[in-house]
């Protein structure tokens, strides 16, 4: 054991390597802390929705839309569209995407051998579980969050953001990881590189996890956290 006084001051500086090559194999492998490349959704807090402007004379088929901010029958029209297909309680919410890495959280489950109900739900849907990464700077280089409050993010202090150091061969800029911003996506969606979490720092990370999703705080987590949170804790 030894002082604080000569240890690091952040995780990503205390544990080496952060990553590691998940190998040959890479790009059919999908491994729990994988990094890949996806298309991200942004979902805004005020949401807006896609309304027809114009109907062809069955009323059930649109070409045209136009953004509408608070329809009063929002989620509950009167006519369904068959072109494109749109159920009376459903919507075409406006959204904006945009491809950037993410960390794989969960891979897509075994496979359910059973058959679906003619016109029921799917039981095997291909999702995985993403939590995406967005850089701390601009393409200019200029800063995108305090220092003060990603340094508290570099001490593990907040359960749902997670910093992530850059791998500049890999396109990874240092970025924090949200994992407030969860999202599942399609495997055929999803690019693979040939980079992962180095287990010590998954093992953290799955604490991390953990500890966000179900208040659970324990294992190496708690550990390297209350390092970096509590002065009078000693390294490693």
């Amino acid at each position: 054991m030894v002082s604080t006084n000569n240890s690091p001051e952040f995780f990503d500086e205390e544990i080496s390597p952060f990553y590691s090559r998940v190998g040959n194999d890479y790009i059919k492998s999908f491994k729990r802390g994988q990094i890949f490349w996806t298309h991200i959704h942004y979902n805004e807090e005020d949401i807006k929705f896609w309304r027809p402007k114009d109907y062809d004379d069955t009323k059930t088929s649109a070409s045209e839309f136009v953004i509408s901010s608070s329809p009063g029958d929002v989620f509950n029209r009167n006519t369904p569209l068959y072109s494109p297909k749109l159920d009376i309680k459903e919507e075409f919410p406006v959204i904006r995407s945009k491809k950037r890495p993410v960390i794989l959280i969960a891979p897509v489950p075994g496979r359910i051998a059973i058959g679906n109900i003619r016109g029921g739900g799917k039981i095997n849907l291909n999702l995985s579980i993403v939590a995406p990464l967005y850089s701390v700077v601009d393409h200019g280089g200029k800063a995108k969050y305090p220092t003060k409050f990603l340094d508290r993010v570099r001490k593990l202090e907040f359960p749902n953001i997670f910093f992530v150091p850059k791998k500049s061969g890999e396109r990874i800029r240092d970025s924090i990881c949200r994992l407030d911003r969860f999202q599942s996506c399609f495997h055929n969606q999803m690019h693979s590189l040939n980079l992962c979490l180095d287990d010590g720092v998954l093992k953290v990370f799955k604490g991390q996890i953990g500890f966000y999703l179900t208040e659970r705080y324990g294992d190496d987590y708690k550990t390297y956290r209350e390092l970096f949170l509590s002065p009078t804790v000693t390294s490693f």
